[in-house]
């Protein structure tokens, strides 16, 4: 006798209507003397351990044969987003590095797809960030922040284990200030989003404006006398270089181009480099210093804060071709799809608003795909209508909320 036990669990371990500020504690082993990664790890450490403090959702797969359980499955993901943080100990004890923060967490389990509940990996293609204020870029010589800082956010979102980055550093989306999104509620469609999704695959697309990088007292960067610069480390000591880092983030829907989630960031640090230093950004020297420590610490915020937004988007693939009843989209088993999954088909539509700008619009139709064959990066399944009857072509999709 064969019995399948499937079980589903969501507790409240804070107040979930509410956004709270907790507390935790992340560790890690400090290899090599590598102080900077063990840093890293720790910060993404106690980012899990106080989005824990939330929601958690437990889901479990039991299997039994003959009164005995032969495959037992237990999985546990948090319903919680981290919207602030701030570092407030660091300490190493034994090897380990111990990095205690406050951060203020929201409760997500209303999100659609939230935490990629339905076991697909979302794709999120990462593409060169528009530097806003080239000349606050001067000190130090980080001029290359728009394109070292998404490589930074790429190599940290490797490591998620239900994402698929993708590298589109080299594309650029936005070729001036005119067209990039001033705020969330901006429509924000960008056809070059279009264009780069479907030139390498992906389901959404990452791109970002860094703002500035401004001293909060510039005059103070000014060539001065050598008993003015004395006088000036003396009353001001580090804050005398206080500098800003501004930055926005913009998540577009690879098929229509929509702006469907958006995010600035800030924080601030002493940049206690020489005038002249050519530091470079994200550099090591970079890394050490006090700005970039805090730099550092924001861009673990913004990976906190990416694997939650992508996972509250749906799952969705393109069409590639229709053949009677069969149709192959363009991802398979590197996304966890499996035989049997079912997807629902979707027409895409174009429309034009009262300035002939086109929108591209998702259609449900009463059509769904059920899987049978997975390869690696494509996939084939079967639907009971013919295609044809509902329009059904190559670039059309399937979507698993």
């Amino acid at each position: 006798m064969y019995k399948a036990i499937i079980f589903s669990l969501l507790f409240f371990l804070a107040l979930p209507a509410q956004a709270n500020w907790v507390e935790a504690t992340g560790s890690s082993v400090i290899h090599q003397q590598d102080l900077i990664s063990a840093r890293r790890a720790a910060i993404r450490d106690a980012l899990r351990q106080a989005s824990f403090q939330g929601a958690l959702q437990v889901n479990g797969y039991q299997a039994m044969n003959q009164g005995e359980v032969h495959t037992d499955q237990l999985s546990i993901s948090t319903q919680s987003s981290i919207s602030e943080m701030e570092v407030l100990n660091e300490e190493v004890n034994n090897g380990i590095l111990f990095v205690q923060v406050r951060a203020r967490i929201e409760s997500s389990g209303s999100c659609e797809g939230g935490n990629y509940a339905n076991g697909y990996k979302r794709s999120l293609a990462i593409s060169n960030f528009y530097l806003e204020d080239t000349l606050s870029a001067n000190m130090g010589a980080l001029h290359d922040v728009n394109e070292r800082l998404p490589k930074e956010i790429l190599r940290r979102l490797q490591n998620q284990d239900n994402m698929r980055v993708l590298d589109a550093v080299r594309f650029q989306l936005y070729p001036d200030v005119s067209s990039i999104p001033t705020s969330v509620s901006d429509r924000g469609t960008l056809t070059t989003a279009v264009d780069t999704a479907t030139r390498i695959g992906a389901q959404y697309v990452l791109t970002g404006v860094v703002r500035h990088l401004d001293l909060q007292n510039p005059e103070l960067a000014q060539e001065r006398s050598t008993l003015q610069g004395i006088y000036e480390r003396m009353r001001f000591q580090e804050e005398r270089f206080a500098r800003d880092f501004a930055v926005d983030l913009f998540i577009h829907d690879g098929f229509s181009g929509n702006l469907v989630a958006s995010r600035s960031y800030s924080t601030s640090g002493y940049w206690t480099e020489n005038r002249t230093e050519k530091v470079g950004f994200a550099t090591n020297r970079f890394w050490e210093i006090d700005y970039g420590q805090q730099v550092d610490t924001l861009i673990e915020q913004m990976i906190s804060d990416l694997t939650v937004q992508v996972g509250c988007q749906p799952f969705m693939a393109r069409i590639t071709r229709v053949d009677n009843r069969n149709i192959y989209i363009d991802t398979g088993s590197d996304a966890g799809l499996q035989p049997g999954d079912t997807l629902s088909v979707y027409r895409k539509n174009t429309f034009y608003d009262n300035t002939q700008r086109p929108y591209t619009e998702l259609q449900p139709v009463d059509l769904t795909l059920s899987l049978e064959r997975i390869q690696p990066n494509f996939a084939v399944g079967e639907v009971q209508t013919l295609p044809e009857i509902y329009n059904i072509q190559q670039g059309d999709l399937v979507i698993a909320w």
